[in-house]
């Protein structure tokens, strides 16, 4: 099972690598050549280096040492004196000709830049002649240099995702012996380009707990239907919502359930709209509601919701049978604290609603997906770029991308979770995570980038599945 770890649990295992018997010089060494190596397929013309005070900056040199030896133009330039292992690259470096410049240049004609200032240790913002350098970087990118990171960009906290100003914004980041969490949530997608991951092997000592598990195509479940199946066997669902003038939000998301494989979907609307005929439409009283609900395998209450449902809430709260609470259910939550559900259910907010339940800011993701679980005894779906779910340690799936940040997303994903759970999925938080961003980004190489939420909807059915 693959995962990530945090900058205290990169420390760790960097130490007891080490420790094992492998110097830190040779590791340093490793990483070098691994990020020499990834930067030679893109066929520099001239790199300058940028190397700050640890050893990330010890990599930096050690890029630079290979790029000589290729006959590559090269240079480095150094923010601080170097010790230890970084010392030694730095030597190798010098020792092969190579030239270390006290001060960033005005301008630079570099087509890369590695950049080698902070690694995994920033938990600040970049100040000084670090932050004047992270700056330059950007500056330089703007006016058409690509930018290497080394394990990740500097000025991003490795642990949180959270982006310190200022923070590099690289076109790739290589990262070394794990994941790390910062580079797929948060805001670290935003200025980690493209993620590649360099193990360093061969090592060999225990792996280190994991900070987040990743959602990956093995760890899924998506119930198998036996070819004797029919809509009584497949699983029920009840979407409750779609109102005022919102209800495409319940259309869209019974849509989803249906095509994620339900048998029957229900929808409870007062609306007068009423564009899909294989949603099977029940009257909006109470009593209606509640013995649907209780027919079901499960329901969804929030999407196109509005603000003046409290009581159909609180029926449905007390009703045996799962529950995928959304959108404007949650914001209901937020204002009315109940007693936390008998029965199981799944919370899926955006980041704002997050907050309001909690009133806390999202600063550290991790932190707010506790805040969550404290607050009720729920599964939890966080969205947002790098989504996270409730789990020991937590789910992280590692999808950023804007196509899934459309009017609908939402209500489509909370529809695929309910059905999978009627269904009978053992991990239907997770794997409606995974199968929603998929559902998404197939649209997105089917369509390009004009994809809607109903695109990724007609995509859950025909979708090759292992």
């Amino acid at each position: 099972m693959s995962g990530t770890l945090d900058s205290n649990a990169s420390r760790s295992l960097d130490r007891r690598i080490i420790e094992s018997g492998i110097s830190g010089y040779c590791l340093m060494l490793r990483a070098a050549q691994a990020a020499f190596e990834r930067l030679m397929k893109e066929q520099p013309a001239s790199v300058i280096c940028v190397a700050g005070p640890g050893n990330n900056g010890g990599d930096a040199y050690g890029v630079a040492a290979f790029l000589i030896l290729s006959g590559v133009p090269v240079s480095v330039v150094s923010l601080a004196n170097s010790k230890g292992d970084a010392l030694k690259a730095r030597t190798l470096y010098e020792d092969l000709g190579g030239s270390v410049l006290s001060q960033l240049p005005e301008t630079d004609q570099s087509d890369w830049i590695v950049d080698g200032i902070l690694g995994t240790g920033c938990d600040r913002p970049p100040d000084g002649a670090i932050g004047d350098a992270i700056r330059w970087i950007n500056r330089n990118r703007s006016s058409g240099s690509r930018v290497l990171s080394l394990d990740v960009p500097s000025g991003l906290n490795a642990s949180t995702g959270e982006a310190f100003d200022p923070i590099v914004s690289a076109d790739i980041t290589l990262t070394f012996l794990a994941q790390k969490t910062g580079n797929l949530t948060g805001e670290g997608p935003a200025f980690a380009g493209s993620v590649e991951l360099e193990m360093l092997e061969p090592w060999d000592v225990d792996p280190e707990p994991l900070h987040t598990r990743l959602v990956t195509d093995d760890v899924i479940d998506i119930p198998r239907q036996k070819d004797t199946a029919h809509k009584g066997t497949r699983g029920s669902v009840l979407i409750v919502g779609g109102r005022h003038g919102m209800e495409g939000a319940g259309q869209l998301s019974g849509l989803a359930a249906l095509r994620a494989g339900a048998g029957k979907v229900f929808w409870a609307t007062d609306a007068p709209q009423f564009d899909v005929p294989e949603l099977i439409r029940i009257s909006w009283d109470i009593p209606t509601i509640v013995q649907c609900g209780a027919r079901c395998q499960s329901v969804v209450v929030g999407p196109g919701l509005g603000s003046d449902a409290a009581d159909v809430i609180q029926a449905l709260w007390g009703i045996d049978v799962p529950l995928v609470v959304d959108a404007d259910a949650l914001n209901w939550l937020a204002m009315n604290h109940l007693e936390n559900r008998k029965s199981p259910w799944i919370g899926t907010p955006h980041p704002l609603e997050a907050q309001r339940l909690t009133g806390v800011p999202m600063s550290d993701r991790l932190v707010m997906l506790k805040e969550l679980e404290a607050l009720f005894n729920a599964t939890w779906v966080l969205k947002g770029a790098g989504t996270l779910i409730s789990g020991q340690p937590p789910w992280l799936n590692p999808v950023a991308n804007a196509a899934l940040g459309t009017a609908g997303s939402g209500d489509v994903l909370a529809g695929i979770i309910a059905s999978l759970w009627a269904q009978g999925s053992q991990s239907p938080a997770v794997t409606g995570v995974w199968l929603h961003a998929k559902a998404f980004l197939d649209a997105l190489a089917e369509r390009g980038p004009d994809v809607i939420a109903s695109d990724a909807i007609d995509r859950i059915g025909r979708m090759k599945i292992a």
